[in-house]
């Protein structure tokens, strides 16, 4: 059976997640008709929605890793096309309508667990460490620190790159004021 969508599968992106959403739906109904008796037509029209919506998916996907600056875009393209060679492969050898769902089937659950479930949540976690790594930057950046020198009440706000200087490579600044040092509060 497989796995229902639930937003620990979500990659923070509406777009993405929507069409995920679809493709867990799509993979569900292929599942669904495994077992059933059912026209081989019907089998064909989901094959063909299920492949056209996949591959618009794959184009959607790539755009959203290159606008985020994802380092495996690349390697996820071509496992991209691997996913859709092996279903064209898979279709042009099919001999009866239960081939046709038994392979659907597989294509449905294999693209959807190993895909998705692995391939895409990379994705998630490579752009989480990302934003968590701007942030850490970005709040390093805006941390000030109070150092004083010898004007009465006169607080000197030093940037962390300065304080660190001060701190790690001993370097001293004066105040433009008094000419003293200034220290750290």
């Amino acid at each position: 059976m497989l796995p229902k969508w639930c937003d620990k599968y979500s990659i923070h992106n509406d777009a993405i997640d929507k069409q995920h959403k679809k493709l867990f739906e799509l993979a569900a109904n292929v599942e669904m008709i495994s077992d059933k008796p059912i026209h081989k037509g019907q089998v064909k029209f989901l094959l063909a929605d299920f492949f056209n919506y996949m591959k618009e998916h794959f184009a959607d996907e790539e755009k959203y890793m290159a606008k985020i600056g994802y380092p495996e875009l690349a390697n996820h393209q071509k496992i991209h096309k691997s996913i859709i060679q092996s279903m064209i492969d898979l279709i042009q050898n099919i001999k009866s309508t239960n081939d046709l769902k038994e392979k659907l089937n597989i294509i449905a659950s294999k693209w959807l667990l190993e895909h998705i479930l692995q391939e895409d949540m990379k994705i998630e976690k490579w752009h989480q460490q990302k934003l968590k790594n701007t942030n850490n930057t970005t709040q390093k950046q805006d941390k000030n620190y109070d150092y004083i020198c010898k004007c009465k009440g006169k607080i000197h706000k030093v940037t962390d790159e300065i304080h660190q200087k001060i701190q790690i490579s001993k370097a001293q600044y004066k105040c433009k004021t008094c000419q003293e040092y200034i220290k750290l509060k």
